[in-house]
């Protein structure tokens, strides 16, 4: 009985840290990017603009479709921002 449950309980251990690992890897950076997708984005203009001025701020993302992220903006970020589908990381 002891056995079983020292096992389950290091079973459970590994799990929840190959989870944290695979989570770490997968975390935006400074500005928000993780990649393509729809994220809920600062309104700002995707307009060049000089160097001085900072890229506007990634709120959520990426998210795999347009409904998907405006359900998000409804429910955590309106009326701030806007649902923008980006290939690129935003000032590159």
């Amino acid at each position: 009985m002891m056995e079983k449950m020292h096992f389950q309980a290091v079973t459970l251990t590994l799990a929840f840290v190959l989870a944290g690992t695979a989570h770490a890897a997968t975390v935006a950076d400074a500005q928000g990017w993780n990649g393509p997708g729809w994220y809920v984005a600062g309104s700002a203009p995707l307009a060049p603009k000089p160097p001085a001025t900072p890229a506007y701020i990634l709120f959520d993302g990426p998210h795999d479709s347009g409904g998907e992220c405006s359900l998000v903006y409804d429910r955590l970020y309106s009326p701030i921002g806007v649902c923008r589908f980006l290939n690129i990381k935003p000032g590159t």
